[in-house]
């Protein structure tokens, strides 16, 4: 029988990298805790729309009573800010929690890429500190895209551990699987523009399946097995959604997962987008100009074209719009939705009749040569593409880079008050009752003073100066990091190369894994940017929240690999 000195003798590097991964931990939560949330309670569209769903399931109502904007969203952010709420769990200590989760698991995920134990510490710690986990429009906010970050993190890291250990015992990879099954089947239904993940998870898939057959030779049980501890998340991507599908049917009356996918409306808004507008305006796909051509040919359409005039003209002057009578297609989306509903289209199954209506006399429309067609997207989420986008698109990609590398724009806060508007006290305080944090009100007013809030923001001073201090140490590492990480990525995919020519296959493991990163990166970012010069203004971190960890993590590991790899001290 081992002695208790023997056992810590023989696991000193990994006692060492637990309680390292504790301290940092609990240090993390002690500088986050205790900040206040930001009730952005007119976000009708965002954050108040997420505490609205909260409470209907709560009351058990699902997502409440139908309105044009119930099935715009996925239902993972307000499923779990309930679930925090009947487990009386704050929201500020819920999400950094399982972002630090996050971190652990996927450093767990790599750990046989990482020997050396300083570095993995290190690379942990520079994950665990990202600056998107205390920046005031992500965790301050209770709106879905503080899950984002740590769902990358999950998603990634559990594909990588399966890639990593397929030759290991099946029982271990189906445990991978199954984190890779709920992260993913999260993080698609918390926001629309979920499928940037898609290309890294077909890319490591097929990267397993080909080294097992590849090793194996020939179809046996063990090919077999690892075949389907693959498929597993996409099944668990499929049940989710088929819950949220017959939840919908349930309460709405017809089977889908959101009207922006599953839908008439999908139908109904590609065939807007087809008509081809006779005035050029950027980022503006349906101007006024083409709802009146469009109500001349369908009498659908006519009948909600006096309220899309309105609804158009009320977004106002916003981003880039040269004027305000037309609105960008980042909320023309809305203004159509809005529109229907006010036509008096107010229930699922009749506003799902209207659009399948309007689809059907719009194309035949422009079958008949009424109405010009244009190329569109495959997404109803994307504008169609003009060729003057080119240029502006490959600027702005280099935009969204530099805007990532340096951290831009981040900083927590500990003074920005949720409204200023009395009337709306109530609303902050459903926010702060929903997430169980405290918010802050202008100085002058009765809850200021009841709350001793001066003396509250002054005690989080010496946090907020930390936390934002780390901002401009990232902001600098970020750039150098990454420019090393390009490099070395460039070096390693040339000696890979090389050696494959040599049948030899030392780096390809390693390059599946950086390239894997870079690409799910890389597709995030062109995304934001063509959504950017096409759509709306969109480069900021609510869109990009999810590139900062993926971000870190390919540069930390390039960087690791190049310095530090074949150092002596080892795990």
């Amino acid at each position: 029988m081992k002695s208790i000195k023997e056992i810590i003798r023989n696991n000193k590097d990994i006692i060492f990298i637990v309680l390292a991964m504790i301290i940092l931990s609990v240090l993390k939560q002690c500088l986050v805790q205790g900040f206040s949330i930001i009730a952005y309670v007119m976000a009708g569209e965002d954050d108040a729309l997420m505490v609205k769903f909260a409470y209907s399931i709560l009351d058990g109502n699902w997502l409440g009573e139908y309105a044009y904007n119930t099935l715009m969203k996925g239902p993972t952010f307000p499923m779990l800010l309930a679930l925090l709420y009947k487990l009386r769990l704050s929201y500020i200590f819920s999400i950094t929690s399982l972002y630090t989760i996050s971190c652990i698991v996927f450093m767990i995920a790599i750990r046989k890429m990482i020997k050396n134990k300083y570095a993995f510490i290190g690379i942990f710690a520079i994950l665990l500190f990202n600056p998107i986990m205390y920046g005031s429009n992500i965790i301050q906010r209770i709106y879905r895209n503080s899950l984002i970050p740590s769902f990358a993190l999950l998603i990634t890291g559990s594909y990588i551990a399966i890639f990593l250990r397929r030759n290991e015992k099946t029982r271990f990879s189906i445990i991978w699987s199954f984190i890779a099954g709920i992260s993913l089947s999260a993080f698609y239904y918390t926001r629309e523009d979920s499928m940037w993940i898609v290309p890294f998870i077909l890319f490591m898939t097929v990267s397993i399946i080909i080294a097992k057959i590849i090793k194996e030779k020939k179809i046996n049980l063990e090919l077999i097995s690892k075949v389907i501890i693959v498929s597993i998340p996409i099944v668990c991507l499929m049940l989710y959604g088929r819950y949220i599908s017959l939840k919908n049917e349930e309460y709405y009356g017809l089977r889908t997962k959101n009207v922006l996918t599953e839908s008439n409306f999908t139908a109904a808004l590609n065939s807007i987008y087809s008509v081809k507008p006779e005035k050029k305006v950027d980022c503006v796909t349906v101007t006024q100009e083409k709802v009146d051509r469009m109500a001349q040919v369908s009498p659908s359409f006519a009948t909600i074209a006096p309220k899309l005039h309105e609804t158009i003209g009320s977004f106002g002057k916003l981003d880039r719009k040269p004027d305000d009578s037309e609105v960008e297609d980042g909320w023309v989306l809305w203004a159509i939705r809005i529109a229907v509903m006010e036509s008096g289209y107010r229930t699922f199954p009749a506003e799902q009749d209207i659009y399948a209506r309007i689809s059907n006399e719009l194309n035949q429309a422009m079958e008949e040569g009424l109405l010009e067609r244009q190329k569109v997207m495959p997404s109803p989420m994307m504008s169609p593409y003009r060729k003057e986008y080119t240029l502006d698109l490959l600027k702005t990609i280099g935009e969204c880079i530099k805007f990532v590398a340096t951290f831009d724009t981040l900083s927590i806060s500990n003074t920005d008050i949720s409204t200023d508007n009395e009337s709306l006290f109530d609303y902050v305080k459903s926010f702060e009752n929903i997430s169980r944090e405290r918010s802050l009100y202008p100085e002058d007013s009765e809850y200021a003073k009841e709350l001793e809030q001066e003396e509250y923001i002054k005690s989080l001073n010496f946090k907020t100066n930390i936390l934002n201090g780390l901002v401009k140490v990232y902001s600098v590492l970020g750039v150098i990091s990454g420019i090393v990480g390009i490099i070395y990525y460039i070096f390693l995919t040339i000696t890979m190369i090389k050696e494959i020519y040599h049948k030899k296959y030392d780096n390809i493991q390693k390059w599946i894994i950086l390239s894997a990163l870079l690409g799910a990166l890389f597709t995030l970012i062109v995304g934001v940017a063509y959504n950017h010069v096409a759509t709306c203004y969109s480069i900021m971190y609510l869109y990009l929240c999810g590139a900062y960890p993926l971000y870190i993590a390919f540069s930390s590991f390039c960087v690791y690999n190049a310095f530090i790899e074949n150092k002596k001290e080892k795990v």
